[in-house]
């Protein structure tokens, strides 16, 4: 089984980046849609969970490592530059705090972080993508 894997790194990680670019751009294209969505629900609705609870936290972080920050773990570890470990420590600190602290309804009305955190995504694993490709 190792022998299927050795050798193809690179394809199984262009893989990953680009099904995390497919989730990204759909995000963009629909990112208005779904912040008309947002301001129809109306407060007694965010009632329905705790978005204080434990296990939300823990799902927010799970789906940020897989959507973002292993990209930025892989693109540190392959590329090895200083300036690539400071914009993904950067992108790192802003989808944390987005994550963190704008879970509430109305937090996440007024926040655009998560937006820009996501066209930034795009870029760096766009340019991730094409130096993996070129190496």
């Amino acid at each position: 089984m190792i022998e299927w894997v050795a050798g193809f790194e690179e394809m199984y990680i262009v893989i990953y980046c680009v099904l995390i670019l497919w989730v990204n751009v759909d995000y963009l294209r629909e990112a208005a849609h779904l912040r008309e969505g947002l301001t129809e629900i109306g407060s007694e609705d965010e009632l329905l969970f705790n978005p204080h609870h434990f296990s939300i936290v823990l799902m927010g972080l799970a789906f940020n490592f897989f959507r973002r920050w292993l990209v930025y773990v892989l693109a540190v570890v392959l590329t090895e530059n200083v300036v690539v470990l400071v914009v993904s420590l950067i992108l790192f600190i802003a989808s944390l705090y987005d994550t963190l602290f704008n879970y509430t309804l109305a937090k996440m009305k007024k926040s655009k972080i998560g937006l820009y955190v996501v066209m930034a995504d795009v870029v760096f694993i766009g340019v991730f993508v094409v130096y993996v490709m070129l190496k």
